[in-house]
């Protein structure tokens, strides 16, 4: 291997390790955006032909909408999106892509959103 392939590898490799101990660590809502993020990517490939693709979207899709906490409203509406997500992804005919890969920015962007609102933990002084 190359001194310039191998440090590309070594690259690949951090970043790799860095987005695992990421999602490891993540939040609900971080996981939940990532995930997101994921599926987004996962577009370019369906839209590409590979279908197999669509299989990971979809479990995507299924993740988060069995991570909901149903007893509220907002969760089954949401709930009642991501069943629509699955169908457009199943569907996958440029219309329904345009749709699933809109309803993912939308969510991802209300999830980023909530993320920004949440009032952050005051650090404690040191004495």
């Amino acid at each position: 291997m190359s001194e310039e392939s191998e440090s590309t590898w070594e690259q690949k490799e951090a970043v790799r390790l860095y987005a695992y101990g990421a999602a490891y660590t993540a939040g609900k809502l971080k996981s939940h955006q990532m995930l997101l993020e994921k599926a987004l990517l996962l577009m370019y490939a369906i839209r590409a032909g590979d279908l197999k693709k669509r299989d990971q979207a979809q479990n995507i899709v299924a993740y988060l909408q069995s991570s909901l906490d149903l007893q509220y409203e907002e969760a089954q509406s949401l709930f009642i999106v991501y069943g629509h997500l699955w169908d457009a992804l199943e569907a996958a005919t440029p219309e329904t892509l345009d749709l699933a890969e809109e309803f993912f920015r939308e969510i991802r962007e209300l999830i980023m959103e909530v993320h920004r609102r949440q009032p952050r933990p005051i650090k404690k002084k040191k004495r």
